[in-house]
């Protein structure tokens, strides 16, 4: 009897969700299940592609329980530019090393899967409608609502805007920063004014 893994009726969001779930600890699933589950909802609401949408969302945390020091190592090995905020905050990487990871490691060959999965931590002003569906399902988990309620507006959001939703989440990020001092990733300041200009700004003074 083979000890391979019969994939052949499987979607390829739980192919590779079988292939990770070898090395991704049980708890980093748990989270992964429930971010698929709200990225596919989010996708059926606004009509986007439900497949590339769930195949993201799986994939998007592979690397996330891996130590931040590793994944700065690895970054460093690969030559990658690494920018300050991402040095004093190694864990940021792990979008980045996964997104090249699935495609070395799990033959994900998805340029827009991969594209979204390496900013999903601070969003990008180029992200579709799928990559937002990934982006607001893993800010929205229920544990991480549960845990700061004001991501509650953030989730209700998202059922008539994903970019209204990705804007707030940012809002509440940058507010959350110059409240506790913490510096702000470029890119994420990037694309808060990216969606600003889309969504429309406020009238200075």
């Amino acid at each position: 009897m083979s000890d391979e893994l019969d994939t052949s009726n499987l979607t390829p969001d739980l192919v590779l969700r079988a292939r990770m779930a070898l090395e991704v600890p049980k708890r980093m699933l748990a989270h992964i299940d429930r971010v698929v589950v709200l990225a596919d909802e989010l996708a059926r609401r606004h009509g986007l592609d439900v497949e590339r949408a769930r195949l993201t969302a799986q994939g998007h945390d592979l690397v996330r329980a891996v130590d931040p020091a590793e994944l700065l190592r690895r970054a460093e090995a690969r030559g990658m530019a690494i920018d300050p905020v991402e040095r004093d905050e190694p864990v940021i990487l792990h979008g980045p090393i996964g997104a090249l990871e699935l495609a070395e490691r799990f033959e994900v060959t998805d340029e827009r899967v991969r594209f979204a999965i390496w900013w999903h931590t601070p969003g990008h002003p180029d992200y579709d409608g799928e990559a937002w569906a990934m982006f607001i399902a893993d800010k929205v988990d229920p544990h991480k609502v549960k845990r700061w309620p004001a991501l509650a507006e953030v989730r209700d959001l998202a059922q008539d805007s994903l970019e209204a939703a990705a804007l707030r989440y940012l809002d509440l990020r940058a507010e959350e920063a110059t409240a506790r001092r913490w510096t702000v990733h470029p890119m994420a300041t990037l694309t808060r004014n990216a969606l600003l200009r889309k969504l429309g700004r406020g009238a200075r003074d």
